[in-house]
Formats: C-alpha cells, sequence, structure tokens
C-alpha cells in the first residue's frame, strides 16, 4: 500500500512539473514573440452572395487579391506583404446554330513592404509599397453553323508588371480576429499577345466536298495603365 501511494506521489509530481514547464515554455514564448503575422481573405464575394438584392451576376473583382499576408515587427511596425489571386471561368453554350465558348484564366500577385501604426486598442492603419505582376490568358471561340462554317478563335495573353503605393485601415473585433479594408494606386505596364483565328468551311463544292480555309491575324500592342481601388474591399483577417 505505501509502495502504491508513493508511486501515485511520485506520477503526481512528474505531472505537475511538466505542466509547470510547459506554462513556462508557453509564457517565454509568448515573451520572446517579435512579430505579428495576418492572414486575410476578401469578404466581398460572400457580402454579394448574402445581400443580393438585384440580378447582377457580374464575377468582376474590384480588388483581384482574394488572399492577402503580411508579417510585422512588434516593435517598429515594419514588415512585409503578400497579396494572391486567382481566377479561372469556363462557359460554353450551343443553340444548334451558335456555339460559344470562353476561357480565362488570371492570375494576379502583389509583393511589398509595409509600416503599421496602432491606432488604438480597436484600430490599427498602415502604409507601404508594392510590386504587382498580372498575368491574364484568355480564349474565346464562336462556331456559326448555318450554310457554310465560321469559327472565331481569339486568343489573348497579357502579361504586366509594376508597383505603387497603398494604404489600409483594419478594426480589431477581438484579440485575433480583424477587418480591415485598403486603398492603392498601381501603374503597370506590359504586352498582350492577341491572335485571331478565322475558319470558313464552304459545302456544296465539286462532288458534295467541302473547302476549309483558315485566315491568322496577330498583334502585339504595349500597354501601360495606372488603376485606383478605393476602399471598398473588405478582408476578414486573423492574426497570429
Amino acid at each position: 500500500m505505501k509502495k502504491t501511494l508513493l508511486c501515485i506521489a511520485l506520477v503526481a509530481g512528474l505531472v505537475n512539473a511538466c505542466f509547470a514547464q510547459a506554462d513556462m515554455t508557453a509564457t517565454t514564448a509568448k515573451k520572446d514573440k517579435q512579430c505579428d503575422q495576418y492572414l486575410g481573405v476578401q469578404l466581398n464575394g460572400l457580402i454579394k452572395q448574402v445581400f443580393n438584392f438585384n440580378n447582377n451576376t457580374s464575377t468582376t473583382p474590384v480588388n483581384p487579391y482574394l488572399v492577402v499576408y503580411s508579417i510585422n515587427s512588434k516593435k517598429t511596425g515594419w514588415g512585409l506583404r503578400l497579396g494572391l489571386g486567382y481566377n479561372y471561368t469556363s462557359t460554353s453554350s450551343d443553340d444548334g446554330i451558335t456555339a460559344n465558348s470562353t476561357k480565362l484564366n488570371d492570375l494576379a500577385v502583389r509583393l511589398g513592404v509595409e509600416k503599421r501604426f496602432i491606432l488604438s486598442d480597436k484600430w490599427s492603419a498602415g502604409v507601404g509599397l508594392d510590386a504587382v505582376f498580372n498575368s491574364n490568358n484568355d480564349n474565346t471561340s464562336t462556331t456559326i453553323k448555318q450554310g457554310d462554317t465560321v469559327t472565331t478563335a481569339t486568343k489573348t495573353a497579357t502579361n504586366s508588371y509594376g508597383g505603387g503605393p497603398m494604404c489600409w485601415l483594419r478594426y480589431h473585433l477581438t484579440d485575433k480576429v480583424l477587418i480591415g479594408t485598403e486603398a492603392s494606386f498601381y501603374y503597370v505596364t506590359g504586352t498582350q499577345n492577341t491572335t485571331l483565328d478565322v475558319t470558313t468551311t464552304q459545302f456544296g463544292g465539286g462532288f458534295g466536298g467541302s473547302v476549309t480555309t483558315t485566315t491568322e491575324t496577330t498583334s502585339k500592342p504595349t500597354i501601360s495603365q495606372g488603376t485606383f481601388s478605393s476602399p471598398i474591399v473588405f478582408y476578414i483577417m486573423v492574426r497570429f
């Protein structure tokens, strides 16, 4: 019996020591934490679904960065920021006379530096400078089957890069959950490669055959534009 009680006491002491050590380690890690990290997801799509008072089904984002991440020094407020956005859309229709198909494959990336300012217990703000890269690959095809068959296929590939200043404002719902918005002005430049193929199949030739001809037109213009994004995009963010 004494041996049993001695073993129980020994085990209890070891467990208590382990928990005490774990608490000390967690407290020390919390004190030694040098940076805050933020991960956010754009809320506008969800808001649009919940408060959809009209039949407008446009999916064009007002801000292409659906996921954002940043890491800031707790002491100085300086940090790095990253934004990613990807959109893929594929649609098709065929009424027996006209067949249409569209494929959109768009990627947006930004990387920058920022300075965070703690305004109060509930509010924080920041300013920064971003470098941006955009890649858009859009393919459309239209086939008209009435008498002769005419297929028009357009392929557009656009790559642009640039950058500019930005600012953001966040409200702290809790110590770990925030809602934020941002504004930016980005100037980008790049090239747009467009290929237009028109294929015509003529029926009723000799011996009931057909003749197919294809005409291809290409262009490679240079594009430059400055875009201001007003603070109408909201992000739900988690700090860890």
